[in-house]
């Protein structure tokens, strides 16, 4: 849905224009809200029930509104989405169209769901809500609820995230997430990050006896022309963890990942292509995990030319 202009006749933001969010509760939104902001006298430009509007409404109302319907209102970029976490997928939208009016403004920010796992020891599912014209979202774990240290932070393609308790000590985890946008100027930006959910790994008491594992064998020095990487396997390894950081201390890993096979599809990441970043593997039994493997030198390639790719000019008479 494409936004409608918010201006001013000089061309300048519309001091009228604003972002109404209703309340919670079902009859202080839907219908009877958006009849209520009439009777107001707002002008509605872009509706996402049964919560958001967009409309033009003279700013002396913000108070009345805010006080008689709980609501939200923004005349400027939304910078802190905490507020609107609690709302569904329409806001998240509405907020983004928003932004979008603002140069300079801040992506939408990710709505996380609640993680999904087993107490079996099955991987755990953490997935969030597309924001519109992201090409990769930022994830972080940490077992501090300030994030702190974090015990994973990672660029992720999709809006889903597979954790293996086999990587992680037993105990309960915070995780967050921030949308990642590539601007058609070639800028990278980053929302805010969302607010933080959490989830349990529980372990039994005899897996913390065993001995750490062996580290997987360094991967080969890659050079990578297709879409995934591939490393020799062996040993008693069920899965592996890869990270890719832009120095060989991995410091701050670009892709932390986990994966059963001896690949990783790497198309999708935003990573620069003819640019050197440094990789390793941890391995893992289902139960443990191993040690980090040396680091490997990483590049991927452009793609080469097409042969006679050759466009003759176009003559003019």
């Amino acid at each position: 849905l494409a936004p409608s202009p918010v201006l001013s006749e000089d061309g300048g933001p519309d001091p009228a224009a604003a972002l109404i969010i209703a309340g919670e509760s079902a009859d202080l939104s839907g219908a009877a809200f958006r009849a209520y902001l009439e009777a107001k006298g707002a002008s509605i430009l872009q509706a996402y029930p049964p919560h958001a509007y967009i409309c033009r409404l003279a700013p002396g109302l913000d108070g009345e509104i805010a006080a008689e319907r709980g609501a939200l209102i923004y005349r400027g970029a939304i910078t802190d989405a905490a507020p609107l976490q609690k709302y569904g997928e329409d806001v998240a939208l509405a907020a983004a169209v928003w932004n979008g009016r603002f140069q300079g403004a801040l992506p939408g920010v990710p709505s996380p769901d609640d993680a999904a796992g087993s107490p079996n020891g099955e991987d755990i599912t953490l997935s969030w809500g597309e924001v519109l014209k992201a090409s990769a979202y930022r994830l972080q774990i940490s077992a501090e609820p300030g994030f702190g240290p974090a015990a994973l932070d990672t660029l992720v393609a999709g809006n889903s995230f597979q954790v293996p308790p086999a990587f992680f000590s037993g105990g309960l985890y915070y995780w967050r997430v921030a949308a990642v946008l590539v601007l058609n100027s070639g800028e990278r930006r980053e929302s805010g990050f969302s607010g933080a959910r959490s989830f349990t790994i529980s372990k039994p008491s005899r897996a913390a006896s065993k001995l750490p594992l062996a580290a997987p064998a360094r991967p080969p020095d890659t050079r990578l022309k297709g879409a995934a990487l591939h490393w020799p396997g062996g040993g008693s390894f069920r899965s592996y963890r890869l990270q890719i950081a832009a120095t060989r201390d991995f410091a701050a890993p670009l892709v932390d990942v986990f994966t059963e096979r001896e690949s990783y599809k790497v198309s999708g990441l935003p990573l620069s292509r003819d640019t050197t970043y440094y990789m390793r593997l941890m391995g893992s039994d289902g139960n443990l995990p191993g040690t980090w493997s040396g680091a490997s030198e990483l590049v991927l390639e452009a793609p080469a030319p097409i042969p006679n790719d050759v466009r003759r000019p176009v003559r003019r008479k």
